[in-house]
């Protein structure tokens, strides 16, 4: 038997960037945010309250994703489900990073490293909680 998580108790943030500068535009992503922040607050899905959902729209800086990421985890005592529609760049050290606007392929500095959002949910799981988490690239066999 599997239980819904508690929709007052749970957080999303939705993560997403469509305008690039220096990558190539991707639209649809702007329409992928608001789709999934309707499912997860309408009446066929979790029904999360609709201030439970963060919608993070091209991002100016890291801060614009770090800050609401750490309170989204610090509210949430049931479910924190964190969803990021972008392009993903690797690292010359095989780290993956997510790329926003200003994001410059050459210097991988200025994207969102992923393993400081992985940290952040990481420090935040409570006792019985579990952690997944998925990064599918390009280049991996999952993406196709």
């Amino acid at each position: 038997m599997s239980v819904l998580p508690d929709p007052g108790a749970s957080r999303a943030v939705l993560i997403g960037t469509s305008r690039y500068e220096h990558l190539e535009q991707l639209p649809a992503v702007s329409n992928n945010l608001q789709a999934l922040a309707d499912l997860l607050t309408g009446p066929l899905s979790l029904r999360m309250p609709a201030p439970h959902v963060t919608v993070i729209e091209n991002p100016l800086d890291s801060s614009t994703v770090m800050d609401p990421l750490r309170q989204a985890a610090a509210e949430a005592t049931d479910t924190l489900l964190v969803y990021y529609a972008g392009h993903g760049l690797i690292d010359p050290y095989d780290a993956l990073a997510l790329a926003m606007p200003h994001t410059q392929p050459d210097r991988v500095e200025t994207s969102l490293n992923y393993d400081w959002l992985r940290k952040i949910l990481l420090g935040s799981a409570h006792s019985g909680t579990s952690f997944s988490s998925t990064a599918v690239t390009a280049d991996s066999p999952s993406a196709g």
